[in-house]
């Protein structure tokens, strides 16, 4: 993984390859790709399940479709496989709690967060800052501009309709990533869109997610777009050291755009 011209680049990892080492306090995180497609018989696969705990298996077995039971599956168990690596413990045996807005967090490990969506799964992880990771998937069917009208102020939702028709939808998936990023970094989740000094707050940073874009520090956050494959929009968000750890860390295994 590096960073380049403000755009982090984030690791290809398979479950069962060696997990790297954690990164310096003073680095930008490190950020794990796990890409489905790249699954093929010579991916290690020795049952992942195995790493996970009854309630995580519970939750694995009440998706129904394949997809989204793997989607949890690569996530949970790659999640795990690096923390017992860090920790000296088996996966299976490493201590995941849940904060009240719903995402998993490691007493004793570095802050972490993850987020999937279509093939991706991006795993985030940092010795000192809280962060906060967004992947999405773009579709067809997406109507971003009742979105937009909902969670955006209007300078921004008049500044995405300008652009040429063909980069509206992937611009505003771009946009709510660096928001959504933002917000699990802060501890907030989704429910951080229903106040309105929020939105004052992103429109006074002048881009969606209320952070300049090119890993650059704005407060006490910092934010980078993340380069993943076509079709797709990420953004991860770094909360430094300086800032008061939040409450709670934000969001779920993967928010989603509201419909």
């Amino acid at each position: 993984m590096n960073a380049s011209a403000g755009v982090l680049v984030p690791r290809p990892w398979r479950l069962g390859d060696p997990p790297p080492s954690p990164p310096p306090t003073a680095a930008p995180p490190l950020l794990l790709l796990i890409d489905r497609r790249a699954l093929g018989p010579s991916s290690p696969r020795a049952d992942p399940l195995a790493t996970l705990t009854a309630e995580e298996r519970q939750r694995h077995a009440a998706f129904r479709r394949s997809a989204d039971q793997e989607r949890f599956l690569l996530g949970r168990a790659g999640l795990r496989q690096v923390l017992g690596h860090w920790l000296g413990r088996h996966p299976g045996t490493v201590p995941l709690e849940i904060g009240v807005h719903g995402k998993p967090q490691c007493p004793e490990g570095p802050a972490f967060n993850l987020s999937h969506s279509g093939d991706l799964i991006l795993l985030a992880f940092h010795p000192v800052g809280a962060v906060g990771v967004d992947v999405e998937r773009l579709r067809s069917d997406l109507d971003w501009r009742s979105i937009a009208r909902r969670v955006f102020p209007p300078a921004r939702v008049a500044a995405l309709e300008e652009l040429a028709a063909g980069e509206r939808a992937a611009a505003f998936l771009q946009d709510w990533c660096r928001l959504e990023a933002r917000l699990k970094a802060r501890g907030e989740g989704l429910a951080g869109l229903e106040r309105p000094l929020r939105h004052e707050a992103v429109a006074r940073g002048g881009a969606a997610a209320g952070l300049p874009p090119g890993g650059r520090e704005s407060g006490r956050e910092i934010l980078w777009d993340v380069r993943v494959p076509p079709g797709y929009a990420a953004a991860l968000v770094l909360a430094t050291p300086l800032m008061d750890p939040p409450a709670v860390a934000a969001g779920g295994d993967h928010p989603s755009p509201p419909e």
